[in-house]
Formats: C-alpha cells, structure tokens, sequence
C-alpha cells in the first residue's frame, strides 16, 4: 500500500479522542484582510479571515488592480505578524520596493524616478529611505520577494515555496499563475490543474496561506460588461475547485475619481467560499498613491453607482 495514504476509523474511540484533544491549542492564525464584509464571511476562522492552511485564488482581468490588491494583502499579513513572501514573476524586485517604499515612507511612487536622486542631497535621501523603511518594520516586520526573471516551472515554483516556509514565512503570494511555464505535452487546462493542485496540497500540508492571482480566460476579459464567475478562471473549472475561497474583482464595475484619478472603486466578489456564505458582493475602494484598500460604508452606496446605472 502507498505510504501517501493514512487510514483511520473515525468511529473508533481513541481517534475520536485524539481529534478533540487536536482542537485544544489549536493554530487559530488568521490574515485579516482589512475588509470586515470578507472577514466576517469566513466563517471557518470565526469570521477573523483567511485561515494559515487556506489557498485563495484572486481573480480579475487586465488593469483591474490584481497586483495592487496583493500587495495590500501582503501589508497586512506584514503588519500582522505573519512575515509574508512573495514571489513575483511579472512585476521585478525593484517595482515591488517602489511600490512599497512609496507607501511606507515620505517619498511617492514618482519620487523615486532616477532623476529625482541626481541631486547634491542624495546620500540624506537615502538615508531618509532606509530610516523610514526601518521605522516601519520596527525588527518585527518582514516581506520577502523571491523574484524570478522569465518564467519558472512548476517544480521550480514549490522549490521557492518550501524555501520561503522554510525560512519563517506564513503567507506565501504569487503573482501571477499564468506565467508558470507550460510543460511539453499539457494544454492550458493540464497545466492549471497541475498548478492548482500543488499549491492546494501545499497550503494543506504546510498550514500555510496560499494567495494566488489569475487572470480570467480571453472571452472574459474582453466582456467587460458581465460580472466575472469562478468558472472564468484561467484554466477553467479545476484553478475554481481546488480553492477554499476565489475573489474576484468585477470589471463591469470600475468607476474612476476625475477629481482624484488615484482613487478606484469597483467589487470584490466572494464567488467561491468553502468556509461559510459565497456570492458576496463587497464595495471597495482602493487609494493607488497610498496603497490602501477600503470597504465602502453602507452610507456610500452612491459613490458606487455608475453612469451606466443611473441611466
């Protein structure tokens, strides 16, 4: 017999025992996502969030603010105590600090243009950077940023997630699954069931918390008038059914501030949620110049109608 299977009679006294002496103690670590709507639907953490074995996929089509959301996620877990990694296949190490610099520091995304740092001051500039950056993570703080230039295997990726395990990480992002390199003799579908699988097996085996983005399939994407559903998924049905929750943000409600283009409001559509109540639709708001992702106020709801809907 395999050594991959463990049989038990859950009916047998002993195993019933060791299962509730298991709850005493239990793990009860959580990331709050900072929307209370989406912390409270995940009702398998007692409503505090996304639970440390968990894999969440986050899903959207293109410049709908997928990779922003991550790394407001991945602040949070920061923030929180649960040292985040993150590897990154798209956006390079050296975005990934300018965009989080820009958030944490006092210079803005635009300050760290290179010509901005051709000036007789620039030795106090970074020493500002790096005092900030140091304020910030108080020798509490983590983010590690696995980056990989092109794009990895499959196997290279759960090398990476292991390492970061290894090295103290409880939430691992991955930005983003489609650029996981396609092996000879597998169609899309192959592929993101591999995928999908693998890092389910992980987050499980690990009881770390996987968050994944993906992009949605091309008739989707290009719909920009239809709220996205699970099944949209790069990949189809198996990216969805592996998951315990898949977020989405909803393209067919993206409305822009004129008078502050760094503002954004659209959905996160909790379409997929093992642990408690699914389609739930969550207003947002997110402040690209801070980083900052927001739940609308049940008093602004009209900030989330757009022309199209009054018309």
């Amino acid at each position: 017999m395999s050594d991959n299977w463990n049989i038990k009679d859950i009916l047998e006294t002993g195993v019933a025992f060791d299962y509730g002496a298991g709850l005493v103690d239990a793990d009860q670590t959580a990331l709050s996502t900072g929307f209370p709507s989406l912390d409270s639907a995940c009702v398998g953490t007692g409503g505090k969030g996304f639970a440390h074995w968990w894999y969440v996929v986050i899903g959207g089509a293109s410049n709908v603010g997928k990779t922003q959301l991550l790394l407001h996620l991945v602040r949070k877990a920061a923030e929180q105590g649960l040292n985040p990694g993150l590897i990154t296949m798209e956006v390079p190490l050296t975005g990934v600090q300018r965009s989080m610099y820009s958030h944490l520091t006092r210079y803005g995304y635009t300050d760290f243009l290179p010509d901005n740092w051709a000036t007789p001051d620039v030795e106090e500039k970074i020493k500002d950077l790096s005092k900030d950056v140091g304020n910030y993570a108080q020798g509490t703080k983590s983010i590690m940023v696995a980056e990989h230039d092109g794009a990895p295997s499959l196997n290279q990726i759960m090398e990476m997630c292991y390492a970061l395990k290894a090295a103290g990480c409880g939430v691992i992002a991955l930005d983003h699954l489609q650029l996981i390199k396609q092996d000879r003799g597998y169609d899309i579908g192959e592929l993101a069931t591999q995928v999908s699988e693998e890092l389910r097996r992980f987050a499980h085996r690990e009881k770390v918390l996987v968050l994944a983005l993906s992009q949605l399939n091309r008739v989707a994407s290009r719909d920009r008038t239809q709220r996205p559903i699970a099944q949209d998924l790069w990949g189809g049905t198996s990216m969805e059914s592996n998951a315990n929750v898949v977020v989405l943000l909803d393209h067919s409600l993206v409305i822009r501030d004129m008078e502050r283009p760094h503002l954004m409001r659209t959905r996160l559509l909790l379409d997929k949620n093992r642990e408690g109540p699914n389609r739930v639709a969550i207003n947002v708001e997110a402040n690209f110049a801070q980083g900052v992702w927001r739940e609308g106020m049940p008093d602004e709801e009209e900030l989330w109608i757009d022309d199209k809907t009054r018309r």
